[in-house]
């Protein structure tokens, strides 16, 4: 019996040392340690993944490239979002390297424009008297209305009312040039371009009568946009007028086939002044690609025109066309003698944004 109760007697001392084995844990201190460790594990995590993958996920800071001319000068330029610089300079072929992270460019090319005709401007001026009668004011010409507009037309007796209307004064026949067409702009998407250099090459305007050259942009030695230069203008035009005051030049200046084509790509490039990125395609540069004007005759003088209606000068109430510098031509430069000449094409240009 002794033996069997020492025996069950182990048994049980065992059963009680694993129970207390199983309910002793760790002490607060142990806790407290366990969980200091697991504090640093936790901060450390991020900032071991934040250095390996900050230069893989961290964006290019958006930018423009510029490629176009100064006068005959090639010039390359490049800002980003900050200010940050490169340039302007002098380069015999613009060359651009796009940033690695950046997730997206927009390439705008346009070509040089085409020259005006090389048909001379002219002018023939010569005094006229044009005489009308007229039975119903929906015949009436513009100068009439003007008039009637201004409730000053004469009391007619008759019945119906006649109107004897007489205009006189300086008249003009002048000659002018057709305008070159404007270069052609072409404006791609291009998602991540890794590895690639970029090579541009601007078209040049066209001399008078001569068509634009094409701008061209490679991908390393590929080319990937052909840009086509605007064609010459050909022929030439007659214009009459009144020469009634100075602004009567106005409406040669603004003919649409005689006027300057201008393209559309600066509508394209961005060119916002509250932006760090600043551009240089400014004043000239600005109308890249634009078609030349055609030459026109220019009347330097003053011209009066009497008008009457039924034998009352009404002339005072006839309105006078007005506009900016009339005795100069549309290029801001003095005729020469009564000519304004034709103007060549613009330069082609690039512009890459990112």
């Amino acid at each position: 019996m002794r033996q069997g109760a020492s025996t069950g007697s182990f048994k049980l001392g065992s059963l009680i040392s694993i129970r207390e084995a199983r309910l002793g844990g760790f002490s607060m201190a142990e806790m407290l340690v366990v969980m200091l460790i697991m504090s640093f594990i936790a901060i450390g995590i991020p900032a071991i993944h934040f250095k390996k993958t900050e230069l893989k996920t961290k964006r290019s800071l958006h930018g423009r490239y510029e490629c176009y001319y100064n006068g005959n000068t090639l010039m390359q330029y490049q800002v980003n979002e900050e200010g940050a610089e490169d340039g302007p300079r002098a380069v015999t072929e613009c060359s651009f390297i796009p940033p690695r992270n950046a997730i997206f460019f927009l390439i705008h090319a346009v070509g040089g424009g085409g020259g005006a005709s090389t048909a001379a401007g002219g002018i023939v001026v010569s005094n006229l008297v044009e005489t009308n009668e007229y039975r119903t004011p929906n015949d009436f010409p513009e100068w009439v209305r003007d008039v009637q507009g201004k409730n000053q037309l004469p009391d007619v007796e008759s019945v119906p009312p006649v109107y004897r209307t007489e205009r006189s004064g300086p008249y003009a026949q002048v000659t002018y040039g057709k305008s070159g067409e404007a270069g052609k702009t072409m404006s791609i998407f291009f998602p991540r371009l890794n590895g690639v250099e970029i090579k541009m090459t601007p078209g040049k305007g066209g001399a008078k009568g001569a068509q634009g050259e094409k701008t061209v942009v490679k991908f390393n030695d590929d080319t990937v946009i052909e840009a086509e230069g605007g064609a010459a203008g050909t022929g030439s035009g007659v214009y009459p007028l009144w020469l009634d005051g100075e602004g009567a030049m106005c409406a040669v200046k603004d003919l649409a086939d005689r006027k300057f084509k201008q393209a559309d790509f600066s509508a394209n490039i961005e060119m916002d002044e509250d932006t760090e990125m600043t551009t240089q395609l400014t004043a000239d540069n600005v109308l890249a690609g634009s078609g030349g004007a055609g030459a026109y005759g220019m009347y330097t003088g003053t011209g009066t025109v009497r008008y009457t209606v039924n034998g009352v000068d009404v002339s005072d109430h006839v309105r006078k066309t007005t506009c900016d510098s009339p005795s100069t031509c549309d290029n801001d430069v003095a005729p020469t003698g009564s000519n304004c000449p034709a103007a060549e094409g613009k330069n082609g240009a690039v512009v890459i944004l990112w």
